[in-house]
């Protein structure tokens, strides 16, 4: 399979409650936040899991900026968690595979954050595969991801009115920004929740869009 289809699977189904513990060889948590690791088709996967209790929630909504001495201004509640989370992660990523981050929600705003900090913690290898990610920094993270990651930044939306769909990728607003320009997918939710805009948020949308988006890549 794709790594576009194994994160998709990780991210947006099997990281989500109740975890599927088989599929990951381990489970980190700091706070709130939890990710979990498998090795996939010769791939170090790394997958966060996005909002899914009240602290999680507090995180998104802590959009003051916290300055990271490299690529400047991004998302406190995001960022918090992640050094405890690193102290434990890195010792156990193993030599000479490619790694590919993901995450759905605030999972994939924790997820590209942590790219960047492995980018500076010597691996040379790494890749985002994220799905309906709010911006996670300002201008200067943004430009320091897509010149130092390879990425793809996923948003549900209305196939012919590009603005209408998903919101959380396109919050919080300026300065914040999108770490990727948004790729867009179209699965719609069912029957008249199609016109509310949070039920374009669904991980299994996105996990359903992505399938699609693999196997026929949308203009």
């Amino acid at each position: 399979m794709s790594d576009l289809t194994n994160a998709a699977k990780l991210a947006c189904t099997y990281i989500y409650f109740p975890i599927n513990k088989a599929a990951f060889s381990k489970l980190y948590q700091a706070g709130e936040t939890i990710c979990g690791t498998a090795i996939v088709d010769g791939v170090f996967h790394i997958c966060f899991q996005g909002t899914a209790n009240l602290h999680g929630w507090i995180a998104d909504f802590d959009v003051l900026p916290y300055r990271h001495p490299t690529f400047g201004n991004v998302h406190s509640g995001f960022y918090e968690n992640l050094p405890a989370i690193l102290k434990f992660l890195i010792p156990d990523i193993p030599a000479g595979f490619k790694i590919v981050v993901s995450g759905h929600s605030k999972g994939a705003g924790e997820g590209v954050l942590c790219a960047a900090e492995l980018i500076l913690a010597g691996f040379k290898e790494v890749s985002c595969i994220l799905f309906a990610c709010p911006n996670a920094g300002e201008k200067q993270f943004c430009s320091w991801v897509q010149k130092n990651i390879p990425g793809i930044s996923f948003r549900n939306v209305f196939k012919k009115l590009k603005w209408f769909g998903d919101l959380v990728p396109v919050v919080p607003e300026y300065p914040y920004g999108p770490p990727y320009p948004h790729t867009f997918i179209t699965r719609y939710p069912p029957g008249f929740l199609r016109f509310l805009p949070a039920h374009w948020h669904s991980s299994k949308l996105y996990y359903q869009g992505t399938l699609k988006f693999s196997a026929h890549p949308e203009k």
